[in-house]
C-alpha cells in the first residue's frame, strides 16, 4: 500500500499527533511498516512551535519506512558538550573561513556519530513518551474527559448532544489553539463525523460611530475621528452537515441538537468577532413528488430543494 503524508496542524504537539498517525499507519499496513525518528533537539521548539515532520519513503518489495523529525533532545543534546566537542575547538581561528569550514565539518560529523550511537537509546526513551501519550488519550484525554469536564466546570456543557460530546475532547486544545482554521475544520470534521463542508467567508460593514465618540471639529483633536462609520471585518463560518433525514421527529431533533451546537462552537472554538452558520440536510436525495400519502423523509430545504 502506497503511503501519504497526512496533514498534521503546526501548532498540534508531536506527541499527540504520533500517538494518533502511527496506530493508524500501523492499522492500514497491518504492520508492514518501519518508524524511524531523528531527534533535532529543543532549540527551535519555544520559537517555531513543536510542528512533526514526516518523511515517507514507499517500496514495493519491503516495508515502508515513515521518517519521524522531532524537536525533542536526544541524550547528545542532554549531556555536556565537552564530552563530544573541545571546549576550544573555535580558537585562534579569526578571520580564517577556510579553517572555520574544516572545524565545523569536522564537529559537524563528530556530532553525528554521536547522534547515531545514542539512538538506540533516544528511541526507547520515545517509545515510552509515545505509550505515555497513549496512556494519556485513553484515559484523561477520552474516556472520563477529565481536563475538559475541569475547564467547563459550571459552564452547564450539554454532553447528551452527540455533536457537542464529538468536540468535547478537544477543549484542551483551545488554549493555544483557539481560532486556528486548521483546528476548526478539524473540529468540524469530529462533530459530522466528515460528513460536513466548512467554507470562510469575510464580510465587511459598516458600523456608524456612537455619538459619544468625537466626530466633529471643536472636539480634542488627540480625541477626533475621521468620518461617521468605520469599517468592521467579520469572518463568517458556512457550515453544511450532509445527513439523511426519516422523519419528522428527526428533524426537530436535529434542528434543536445543531442549534445548540452553534451556540457552544461559537462560545468556546471561535475567536469573539467571528460567526458560524449552519445548515443541513440531504443534497443526494432525490424523492419521487407524486400524489401520494406516504411523504416519509421528504422535507422542504432539507432532503428537497428548489431549482
Amino acid at each position: 500500500m502506497k503511503l501519504s503524508k497526512p496533514n498534521i496542524p503546526k501548532e498540534l504537539d508531536a506527541d499527540v499527533a504520533l500517538s494518533v498517525v502511527i496506530p493508524h499507519v500501523d492499522k492500514i499496513t497491518d504492520g508492514k511498516v518501519s518508524f524511524l525518528y531523528d531527534f533535532k533537539g529543543v532549540s527551535e521548539r519555544t520559537a517555531l512551535g513543536d510542528d512533526l515532520n514526516i518523511t515517507i519513503k514507499n517500496k514495493q518489495s519491503a516495508a515502508s519506512d515513515v521518517r519521524f523529525s522531532l524537536k525533542r533532545d536526544s541524550l547528545y543534546h542532554i549531556l555536556p558538550e565537552y564530552l563530544f566537542h573541545p571546549l576550544d575547538c573555535y580558537l585562534g581561528i579569526e578571520g580564517d573561513n577556510e579553517e572555520f569550514d574544516k572545524r565545523y565539518k569536522e564537529q559537524e560529523e563528530q556530532k553525528n556519530k554521536a547522534l547515531n550511537y545514542f539512538k538506540p537509546f533516544d528511541e526507547q526513551i520515545q517509545q515510552l513518551r509515545f505509550k505515555y501519550q497513549q496512556w494519556l488519550n485513553e484515559n484523561i484525554f477520552s474516556g472520563n474527559q477529565f481536563l475538559s469536564d475541569f475547564i467547563t466546570e459550571g459552564h452547564n456543557i450539554n454532553l447528551n448532544n452527540k455533536f457537542i460530546k464529538a468536540v468535547y475532547p478537544c477543549i484542551p486544545w483551545l488554549r493555544d489553539c483557539r481560532g486556528n482554521d486548521d483546528m476548526l475544520r478539524t473540529a468540524l470534521g469530529y462533530a459530522f463525523q466528515g460528513n460536513v463542508t466548512v467554507v470562510k467567508d469575510c464580510k465587511e460593514t459598516d458600523v456608524p460611530l456612537s455619538e459619544k465618540v468625537p466626530s466633529q471639529l471643536g472636539k480634542s483633536l488627540e480625541r477626533l475621528y475621521c468620518g461617521a462609520t468605520f469599517k468592521n471585518r467579520t469572518n463568517i463560518w458556512k457550515v453544511f452537515y450532509q445527513t439523511m433525514i426519516k422523519d419528522k421527529q428527526e428533524l426537530a431533533l436535529l434542528k434543536k441538537q445543531i442549534k445548540e451546537f452553534g451556540d457552544f462552537f461559537e462560545s468556546w472554538f471561535l475567536p469573539m468577532e467571528d460567526k458560524m452558520v449552519i445548515d443541513f440536510g440531504d443534497r443526494f436525495a432525490n424523492p419521487n413528488l407524486a400524489d401520494t400519502k406516504d411523504t416519509k423523509g421528504v422535507f422542504l430545504n432539507y432532503s428537497t430543494q428548489l431549482i
